[in-house]
């Protein structure tokens, strides 16, 4: 049988990319290091839900320090409490420096919903809404024309200089929709 597979590996060598191939090995060792899952001879499988559960649960554990707790500021922005004090006053190109894409959704009342495409200060981690969009019933309620662009709206809204800095996307979100 090893004596097949080699003259098979031969005949037929993989030429997926090395990544593919590692991904697929990782994988399959993943999968084999399961002790509840049983593989039926049709090619069902089963596992107990439990097991998965403490795995997904470790692997949260491992890996939380890559998630952004959307309610703190990360550490630079603590570190730029003064200049943020400074820029509510005057809200400068130096807010705008560098920014984030941030998209919302509201529902609205009737069914229909909002998408707000909001910029997050890179500087002193800030919200301002550059545009919003509505839907409803499946259907834009704006011709495709007032809408086509969104990033041309958002550079628009950068070169005004006329966005609305917040502490959180909500405050941004109720201060675009309370503007005349």
């Amino acid at each position: 049988m090893i004596n097949l597979h080699r003259l098979i590996t031969r005949l037929f060598p993989d030429r997926r990319p090395d990544w593919e191939q590692k991904r697929e090995r990782e994988f399959i060792l993943a999968a084999n290091s399961l002790k509840t899952l049983s593989v039926t001879d049709r090619g069902g499988m089963s596992i107990d839900p439990e097991e998965l559960r403490e795995q997904i649960v470790v692997a949260r554990e491992q890996l939380k320090h890559l998630v952004h707790n959307p309610g703190t500021h990360s550490g630079p922005c603590k570190a730029v409490a003064a200049v943020e004090v400074a820029q509510e006053a005057d809200p400068s190109a130096e807010e705008l420096q560098d920014c984030i894409e941030v998209v919302a959704w509201r529902r609205l009342s009737r069914g229909a919903a909002a998408r707000y495409v909001c910029l997050q200060s890179t500087h002193t981690g800030r919200y301002a809404v550059a545009t919003a969009c509505i839907f409803s019933g499946g259907v834009e309620t704006f011709p495709v024309w007032i809408d086509g662009n969104t990033s041309r709206q958002i550079a628009n809204a950068l070169q005004g200089c006329e966005l609305h800095w917040c502490a959180t996307v909500s405050e941004a979100i109720d201060a675009w929709d309370t503007e005349p």
